[in-house]
């Protein structure tokens, strides 16, 4: 009854402040495991469609656990259609300005209403589709590693995600006003969970440890034909 009523009181946190951090999500031993399977890309800074390349991970975090966890945020049927990996340490540092996450990687380019700004990188095209669609994702972030302010930990506006999709002026509005920004501190083995409109930064890390994150984005979405998400 508690771990409900714990997880009733994070949904909706989750609702109001665009983010919820799941404490010690996984345990020891799926840590030690997922940071196993991630060993052999843990020198690169960023790995796309990675659990197509390691469909071993999809089943270490995809647990009757996480599953739980997604239906009591309302995501019962969601499935993963974006996946990276990720390395902010003292070789491969970087500082991402205050945004929010519009693209979804699709399978092709196709001229559709409400779907604009479209790219082309790593063989994969990306667009920005209606914010209908953008509010069906949920992002998840594992984290492999304790990060801080020190080693370049997200930062985010929270309840920013209720002013919906903003253009340039807006987001720059929005980062110089004296809003509370949060930095989410996480521990290794914490979960992120996260609404792509949440304003979001992050700066470049002072320490030299790795931020090494596991980054899925879900949806249950079906893509109107013939677009199909690129990863599903």
């Amino acid at each position: 009854m508690l771990a409900v009523m714990l997880q009733a009181d994070m949904r909706a946190g989750f609702e109001v402040n665009g983010y919820a951090i799941a404490r010690n999500f996984l345990n020891s031993e799926e840590l030690r495991l997922l940071t196993e399977h991630c060993e052999p890309v843990a020198d690169q800074y960023g790995v796309r469609n990675f659990l197509q390349r390691f469909p071993l991970v999809r089943q270490l975090l995809f647990t009757p656990k996480l599953h739980a966890l997604l239906r009591s945020f309302g995501y019962p049927f969601a499935v993963p259609v974006r996946s990276l990996f990720f390395n902010k340490n003292e070789s491969h540092n970087w500082l991402v300005p205050w945004h929010q996450d519009l693209s979804i990687a699709v399978n092709q380019k196709a001229d559709m209403a409400g779907y604009a700004k479209w790219t082309f990188k790593d063989d994969t095209h990306y667009v920005e589709p209606p914010v209908e669609l953008l509010n069906s994702i949920l992002t998840l972030r594992f984290a492999l590693d304790d990060t801080d302010e020190n080693n370049g930990a997200l930062k985010v506006i929270a309840g920013s995600h209720l002013s919906g999709k903003l253009d340039s002026a807006q987001i720059r509005l929005a980062s110089e006003k004296e809003l509370p920004v949060s930095y989410l501190s996480m521990q290794a083995g914490d979960l992120l969970l996260m609404k792509p409109l949440l304003l979001h930064a992050s700066s470049k890390a002072l320490a030299t440890s790795n931020r090494r994150v596991v980054h899925l984005e879900l949806s249950a979405e079906v893509l109107p034909a013939p677009l199909a998400w690129a990863e599903y």
